[in-house]
């Protein structure tokens, strides 16, 4: 693991803290989730993304060849 290092405020350490021990995390351990959270929404939406365009590239493709091979969905979110 590697160590890196943050300025914050006074203010918003206090809130971190306080926020960490509501939690029972450190504040370390409480800001590394938040980091990962902010990430894995990122990827949830870029994969969500791609389905829809993959969604989209196999309605076209149907609709040129004039058929339809499976039964499509569009998911509403």
């Amino acid at each position: 693991m590697t160590d890196l290092r943050i300025s914050v405020s006074d203010d918003l350490k206090s809130f971190i803290k306080e926020r960490a021990d509501e939690l029972e995390m450190s504040c370390s351990e409480y800001i590394r989730t938040l980091a990962y959270l902010d990430i894995s929404v990122q990827r949830y939406q870029n994969l969500v993304d791609y389905v829809f365009m993959t969604y989209d590239r196999i309605n076209d493709m149907q609709n040129r060849l004039n058929m339809t091979a499976i039964p499509l969905q569009k998911l509403e979110m």
